[in-house]
Formats: structure tokens, sequence, C-alpha cells
């Protein structure tokens, strides 16, 4: 029987947070290298607008939110693994950087 779901995130955690939880792969990354395309921006801001709404709030107060995944795209930039929510909301709040975790 294969691993657990509880199981397998604890291994990503370790993976990359090292065994001691200290983060190793954290980063600013700008924003401006983030791909995402217009169409997806339109797809999320009518589906989960309030959503993006409060996070754009939570940037613009200075509150502390979770960091992005993104992955290195070939040819510069990076690909959203996970928080394009987040990355929406900070490019409406006139965001710069975006803390990131990188992966891949």
């Amino acid at each position: 029987m294969g691993k657990s779901f509880r199981d397998r995130r604890k291994a990503d955690f370790d993976d990359h947070y090292g065994r001691n939880g200290r983060d190793v792969d954290n980063i600013l990354v700008a924003l401006a290298d983030v791909y995402i395309t217009d169409a997806t921006i339109a797809k999320l801001l009518a589906r989960d607008g309030a959503q993006i709404e409060r996070y754009r709030q939570a940037y613009e107060c200075g509150e502390d939110m979770v960091r992005v995944v993104l992955r290195p795209r070939f040819g510069g930039g990076y690909n959203i693994e996970d928080g394009r929510h987040r990355v929406i909301a900070a490019k409406q709040a006139g965001i710069a950087f975006i803390e990131a975790k990188l992966v891949g």
C-alpha cells in the first residue's frame, strides 16, 4: 500500500524545508518575471474575485502572506505551481516583489 496523503505532505515538507523546519529555498521574485496569461487572470477574477480582493487588501495592509511556489521557465521567468490568486492580488496591489519558494 502507498503512502497516505499526510505522509506524502510530510515528506514534501522535509524535502523542501529540511528536517528542522528551516526554509532553505525562500527568495524574493519580481512579479514582472512571473508568467500568468491574461485569460487565466480573467477566468480567476470572474470565478474567485472576492478571494482575490481579500488577498489584495491583505497585501496593501502589509499582512504576512503564504509564499507562492514557482518553477523556473525555460528561457527565463517563472511558472506558478501554487499561488495564482496571490500573484494576481499582489499585481493588483502594486507589489513589485513576492516571496516565493522555487521548485524544480
